[in-house]
């Protein structure tokens, strides 16, 4: 188990049959620097369009070994798939509903699916999975409710 950094984005058009078809010549013939580039340069363009939907969120606990879902390709740093709508919204169906972070991945796999809905096709949902750390355990949660960390305001901070 590992705490990871999880994105979903949902890219239109053009690029998002540029991006299909990239992830498909990875599966057939794998690339793993390139693959870390683009997951990166997706993350780095989240607010450029043709993205119309990004989510980025760190799951500690649970969902590594069905992310980054069906159709994945293996970056150095990264797991990346790339999913029509259709199969992203399949994929959700089939998360599961034991825990917390199987309703959380779930509900990003329907939010990047409808996209921007039928006025913007095609689209490509696009989601990575990178570990960025050992699993944290409930013991270090509470631990950590001791105070407010020193992180969370600057030392000359008059309203600590």
């Amino acid at each position: 188990m590992a705490t990871q950094r999880l994105t979903a984005a949902t890219l239109a058009g053009p690029a998002a049959t540029a991006v299909a078809a990239r992830f498909e010549r990875w599966r057939a013939v794998p690339d793993p620097a390139a693959v870390d580039q683009l997951c990166e340069t997706i993350r780095g363009h989240a607010l450029s369009l043709p993205v119309v939907y990004f989510a980025e969120w760190v799951d500690r606990w649970l969902m590594g070994d069905s992310i980054p879902g069906p159709g994945k390709v293996e970056g150095r740093q990264v797991q990346a798939t790339c999913l029509s709508p259709t199969q992203a919204t399949t994929w959700a169906d089939r998360c599961g509903r034991q825990f917390a972070e199987q309703g959380w991945l779930a509900a990003r796999l329907r939010e990047a699916a409808a996209g921007w809905g039928p006025r913007v096709q095609p689209l490509a949902v696009v989601v990575t999975r990178e570990v960025v750390g050992p699993m944290t355990t409930d013991d270090e949660v509470v631990a950590s409710l001791s105070g407010v960390p020193a992180w969370l305001f600057p030392p000359n901070d008059p309203d600590p």
